[in-house]
């Protein structure tokens, strides 16, 4: 525990000292921010502008979970530090966890100021009282969290496959771009009702516009945990065979 702890720290500090994270919280807040003022002023139905913050926030994980994962693994071995980490009495699974504990909490306080946008709603709408039950709201950001639990485990893992940072962005932005527009737009390109059951279980953004309504289904938890236990799982078997 003390191991993790120790890497932890240092996962969490090394992105404030370069700035890539400085970059993406105004990256981040900024969007955000444009995003809430511009769902508010155009949506008469506030509820509608609760969803669309929430998904404000998804898209602008697109941008920023790419980023912050991609210098994981393979800033390590451009630096020279990875055989010195590995040679460390660590073991591979300790070392995984620690950085991906380290960018999801840097992630987490990226997102600690938009509940401020919340109160905003209710302070401007009294009506939104009783839209804007815990219950909601907290289905809502659990979501993002294990969407975001997933994506930065996907990510650790191709900075883990390839040495060059720009490829695990590139890959790691693909992948989640698929798993979100293609969930949109399948059912309309496809007429085969299995075809369209995939792509509606697959979309993060679906998943998140249901959690943002109140409705929270127990096979999305399911589903988003075990997709991050297994691309941590093939993370450290990839980190193995480099050691």
């Amino acid at each position: 525990m003390r191991s993790f702890l120790s890497l932890w720290r240092r996962e969490f500090a090394a992105l404030f000292l370069s700035p890539i994270a400085y970059v993406m919280l105004m990256f981040f807040l900024l969007v955000t921010g444009c995003g809430f003022y511009w769902l508010v002023k155009e949506n008469q139905e506030l509820t509608h502008s609760i969803q669309g913050l929430m998904v404000v926030i998804w898209s602008c994980m697109l941008i920023v979970l790419p980023i912050l994962t991609m210098r994981t693994f393979a800033e390590e071995r451009k630096n020279g530090t990875f055989e010195t980490l590995m040679t460390a009495p660590i073991c591979d699974t300790t070392v995984v966890a620690a950085k991906f504990a380290g960018v999801l909490s840097f992630f987490l306080l990226m997102c600690a100021p938009t509940p401020l946008y919340l109160l905003i709603i209710r302070w401007i709408a009294p009506e939104t009282i009783g839209v804007l039950d815990a219950g909601t709201v907290l289905g809502g950001y659990l979501m993002i969290g294990l969407i975001a639990s997933t994506f930065i485990a996907l990510g650790i893992l191709n900075s883990a496959l390839t040495s060059n940072q720009i490829i695990a962005a590139i890959s790691t932005f693909a992948v989640m771009s698929i798993l979100f527009f293609g969930g949109l737009f399948e059912p309309h390109l496809s007429k085969t009702p299995l075809v369209r059951e995939v792509g509606g279980y697959l979309s993060s953004a679906l998943h998140l516009m249901e959690s943002a309504r109140g409705v929270f289904d127990t096979r999305s938890l399911v589903f988003y945990l075990s997709t991050t236990f297994f691309f941590l799982f093939a993370t450290t078997k990839a980190v193995s065979t480099r050691r």
